[in-house]
């Protein structure tokens, strides 16, 4: 069975990243919202940098809370105990001898912060602490409104999207990569398009009549936490499956499985959108050929410096950026080719947000 390495998830990821960095305004939206929101231009240089904005704008007693919980966490690895009634007291007492002024300690509340940042499951814009916040509670929105912008069906996973977008925000290139390298080295995580779900009493409800009753049956949070992935195919795994069975059971039904997912489902369909094939492309290749079709044969022409005579009635602007490449660049494209690649690029900047009609499906 063949093996995935580090590099074959790394490169995906990567792949993805640029196909949302390159969608039109992407850039000038980033640095206006960093601007609104007090941030470097160019984002923070660090995760301790980001962390150390992120605590002056708490209040003094949410310093406090956050304080105090980065310590009772300390106390507890420390011990080897969970605080309780019982020991509340004494870790109270801990606490004050500690010595931090006024109970609020800026290094331990960076600390907490930064976990809290480089994690890959949540995102921390999203920090309950944030919401009531004058200040901090404006992040997440200023997230959800980029990712409103610039998200589309062509992007594929949502969560890895939104998590970039905050990354990307908050702490440019070294924040993602941060993020790419955290998701990657989880065993559990970095299967983009495949996850497992295995459901507890907390997405049950119905529990005062126990399992196997009709009433026990998934709350409204499990059911809006399933409903977002319409678009795909579960596998149910029963306890008494072995690992075995699984693997044959998938390499047996693939061809079903995939066309389930695929070719009934009229939802990526409608967008034109290909899911299984996140590639390499010569993305600054691709990028020099739209940004040249975008001129007119007029400015084409001021625009080459060759000996060939473009001027004449009946000639297509393609062929003359089929003559720049060649000639400037060392690049051989047909005039064609010229065309379909500029269209594909043209294509792939755009948000792709507008379904097709639902009769060419």
């Amino acid at each position: 069975m063949k093996k995935y390495t580090d590099n074959y998830f790394e490169k995906k990821y990567k792949i993805l990243f640029d196909k949302l960095t390159k969608k039109e305004g992407f850039d000038d939206e980033i640095k206006k919202t960093r601007a609104e929101l007090g941030i470097p231009e160019k984002g923070f240089a660090n995760t301790p940098e980001l962390a150390h904005f992120l605590a002056k704008k708490l209040t003094k007693s949410e310093q406090r809370t956050l304080t105090f919980f980065a310590f009772a966490t300390a106390y507890e690895y420390e011990k080897r105990m969970p605080i309780t009634e019982e020991n509340r007291e004494e870790v109270l007492n801990a606490f004050v001898k500690k010595g931090h002024k006024d109970g609020i300690g800026l290094l331990p509340i960076m600390f907490e912060l930064g976990k809290t940042i480089e994690t890959h499951h949540s995102l921390f814009t999203k920090n309950s602490m944030f919401e009531k916040n004058k200040h901090l509670s404006k992040l997440f929105q200023a997230v959800i409104e980029l990712m409103k912008k610039f998200w589309g069906v062509d992007l594929l996973d949502d969560h890895v999207i939104i998590h970039y977008i905050e990354k990307y925000l908050f702490m440019g290139q070294a924040g993602v990569n941060q993020y790419i390298r955290s998701k990657v080295s989880c065993h559990h995580c970095r299967y983009l398009g495949i996850d497992h779900f295995s459901p507890d009493r907390h997405h049950m409800q119905g529990q005062d009549k126990g399992p196997y009753s009709k009433d026990y049956i998934f709350n409204k949070d499990a059911v809006k936490m399933l409903s977002a992935h319409f678009n795909s195919v579960f596998l149910i795994i029963k306890p008494y499956a072995t690992k075995e069975l699984v693997l044959n059971y998938i390499e047996d039904n693939w061809e079903d499985l995939k066309e389930h997912i695929i070719e009934k489902n009229t939802f990526y369909k409608q967008f034109d959108v290909h899911p299984s094939i996140i590639r390499e492309s010569d993305e600054e290749r691709n990028r020099l050929v739209y940004e040249l079709n975008k001129l007119s044969k007029k400015e084409l022409l001021k625009r080459y410096v060759g000996q060939k005579d473009f001027t004449q009635r009946g000639v297509y602007k393609e062929k003359i950026i089929s003559a720049i490449l060649d000639e400037e660049y060392g690049i051989q494209l047909s005039s064609d080719a010229v065309k379909k690649t500029a269209a594909r690029y043209a294509k792939s900047v755009k948000v792709q947000t507008l379904p097709k009609d639902i009769r060419d499906i």
